[in-house]
């Protein structure tokens, strides 16, 4: 098999992602749609992003600029 399709994605740490990005905790919660609270305990490594959430630290890891600025103008 592929090792490709069989290992895991590479974890990515929420904390260093939203540093690369230049944000806050309060402005990358509230860029990604969810409560300060609820971001703090990924950071603190309580809780584990999952699904789309985990996709969208992954493009903003990849891209930060560009990604932080499409999803700000599709903000409402």
């Amino acid at each position: 098999m592929d090792d490709e399709t069989t290992s895991k994605p590479p974890e990515l740490d929420p904390q260093t992602i939203r540093e690369g990005a230049g944000l806050s905790v309060d402005e990358m919660a509230e860029l990604i749609g969810m409560s300060v609270s609820g971001y703090r305990l990924w950071e603190d490594g309580h809780r584990q992003p999952g699904g789309p959430a985990f996709k969208l630290l992954g493009l903003i890891a990849q891209a930060p600029e560009e990604t932080v600025r499409r999803l700000r103008s599709i903000q409402s």
